[in-house]
């Protein structure tokens, strides 16, 4: 097997020939996704860190990868003895990429990226300090083409129809929306990019990326025409017909390019932050370039009532595979012979007695003990540990089904528990009880929310290095965007019909983590004469581990949260379960 250093060399070497200086390696694909089919895992074959964040950026001489703050212990593990710097994006002393490549790279040298894989934003975030020193850019080569021996084939899986009725709305109802929203920016054209919106637009789905239900594709919408670049031979017959029925046009995927050069005197608009430079580059001077969010980013991200109704039922539907799973993981840990993997193994199985379940919605973690402390963890057979009836194990999973995508962290009491264990638990919960309890004025950003939920941790003088929450799916990407709840500044108000998952955390190395996660839907509350406010519903229903709480920690208003909440679990999920299952359920409810 080719070491790290070993393909650390061709690769410079490749550099050399080319003369380039600099080779930057993003963690994306042509469309800018978080998860990328394998071709494109170029940063992961290079270095071995296999996160879903990380710039790779390799000199001649010497490389670093930067990466955030949920993947500081595992990069620091799987860098190790690689010759790769490990860089903590946001640390203190730490430089951001474009800023690093200047201070170390001569005058009038080059960097060269693969301008397929590199957004038009990250590649104007690189250029920001490059005109002091010269340096100039090479971004029509893929220099992994001449090293990555092996490299994974571009993926061909079938793509299928996602019904209307299932959908909520048909696609000639989206494409309107669409049309309405690129008029008002100033388009007579809009490009799709981003591998979710496009599935969300034509009410279509597919499997190229792991655990995302998206096809490789690109869309171009006009004022009356509508294409679609995606092999047609890879479309399933009811979902061709449907299509053409819509007179969408089908085009293959490699002709976006030549298509694009071929506009004249157009009114384009593209989201710089999901089309990348070699897209930006095939378009023609005479097109007239708008810059804004994709509209089909923003729609996607306000479920519609037929997909709240639905999601309900695939919340309760997954909810009765965690308590099956739930009352099997109790009676498995006194054994001491249950690992990490085997979990997994077993909480998959219990989703998969559904027969609507396709899926994971992404790579389950299960980190027991200090592995908990590893925010991304992923079990493997031959380094996961065995869970012992002492401390705290952390499951974090979640499920892909027709009528929505599930996303739940609970954190179990294995025995015996320390009282540094007990205490970040309960701090846990009281900073997931603040977000789910909050009210807000309409044009709340996430960041706002954010600070809300760190307070109880912030008062002990604790953090959690990651967000509080994400947007999720309609049967798609686990993330989605374009909203929020993290430190980090979006300009994007939380909005009635958005979906935010509430997962605040504590993280001690070598020690044990735990995060509580539950997916909230955002609903309008009440009018008032000083204006709009929203609340949260909970969808995700699953008991919370009580035995870890330090009960007196708890104020009056958490824990009638903690009660309510386990009464509307007990409520929506005892019809669908019976015997030791519903037992176990009505004991986990218990008031405390």
């Amino acid at each position: 097997m080719t070491t790290t250093t070993e393909k650390l060399a061709a690769l410079q070497s490749a550099m050399k020939s080319q003369n380039i200086h600099a080779w930057v390696i993003p963690s994306s694909d042509p469309h800018e996704s978080e998860y990328a089919a394998d071709h494109w895992n170029g940063r992961a074959w290079l270095s071995g860190f296999n996160g879903s964040a990380g710039t790779v950026v390799v000199l001649q001489e010497q490389a670093a990868l930067w990466t955030d703050g949920r993947y500081f212990l595992q990069a620091e593990e799987q860098l190790a003895g690689t010759g790769i710097e490990l860089m903590k994006e946001g640390q203190p002393g730490v430089p951001p990429i474009n800023k690093w490549l200047a201070e170390n790279l001569n005058e009038g040298e080059v960097v060269g990226f693969d301008g397929k894989v590199m957004s038009l934003n990250s590649t104007r975030n690189l250029l920001k300090t490059f005109a002091r020193k010269n340096l100039s850019l090479k971004t029509d080569v893929d220099l992994l083409n001449d090293v990555w021996k092996d490299r994974p084939a571009m993926p061909t899986e079938p793509v299928f129809l996602h019904s209307d009725a299932m959908a909520g709305k048909t696609r000639e109802e989206k494409l309107a929306e669409v049309r309405v929203e690129m008029t008002e920016a100033g388009a007579d054209h809009a490009l799709v990019t981003a591998l979710d919106d496009i599935a969300w637009l034509f009410n279509l789905r597919g499997s190229d990326v792991e655990c995302n239900p998206v096809f490789l594709a690109y869309a171009l919408v006009s004022d009356d025409s509508v294409q679609l670049f995606v092999d047609d031979s890879r479309i399933e017959e009811e979902a061709l017909k449907a299509l053409k029925a819509s007179s969408v046009e089908l085009k293959a995927y490699s002709e976006i390019a030549e298509t694009l050069s071929s506009m004249d005197n157009a009114a384009l608009l593209i989201d710089p932050a999901t089309t990348c430079r070699w897209l930006f580059d095939a378009i023609p001077d005479s097109v007239n370039v708008v810059e804004g969010a994709c509209p089909a980013k923003n729609l996607k991200a306000i479920k519609n009532p037929i997909e709240i109704d639905r999601m309900k039922d695939c919340h309760r539907r997954d909810g009765v595979a965690i308590v099956r799973f739930m009352r099997w993981l109790e009676k498995q840990i006194p054994t001491g012979t249950l690992t990490e993997v085997t979990l997994d193994e077993n909480l998959q199985a219990f989703r998969a007695q559904a027969p609507e379940f396709k899926g994971p919605s992404f790579p389950s973690i299960a980190g027991y003990a200090p592995n908990g402390a590893v925010i991304h963890y992923r079990a493997e057979e031959e380094t996961c540990l065995t869970v012992q009836p002492k401390g705290l194990l952390l499951v974090d999973s979640g499920g892909q089904y027709p009528d929505g995508t599930t996303d739940i962290t609970r954190t179990f009491a294995c025995g015996e528990m320390t009282d540094e264990e007990r205490k970040d638990y309960t701090l846990v919960l009281k900073c997931h009880i603040n977000l789910a309890r909050a009210r807000f004025l309409r044009g709340t950003r996430g960041i706002q929310l954010d600070m809300l939920a760190r307070q109880p941790a912030w008062a002990e003088g604790q953090n959690y290095n990651h967000g509080t929450g994400h947007g999720v799916g309609y049967f798609l990407n686990v993330h989605e965007g374009p909203h929020s709840v993290s430190p980090k500044w979006l300009d994007e108000p939380l909005k009635p019909g958005m979906l935010i998952t509430n997962e605040p955390g504590m993280y001690r190395n070598g020690k044990h983590g735990i995060r509580i996660e539950n997916i909230m839907l955002v609903e309008e509350d009440r009018k008032t004469e000083f204006g709009e406010f929203y609340k949260l519903r909970d969808l995700t229903l699953a008991p919370i581990d009580t035995r870890p709480l330090i009960e007196d920690m708890l104020n009056i208003e958490e824990v009638e949260w903690l009660n309510n909440y386990h009464s509307k679990v007990r409520s929506e999920l005892s019809p669908l379960l019976d015997g030791e299952d519903l037992d176990w359920l009505v004991k986990a409810t218990e008031a405390i």
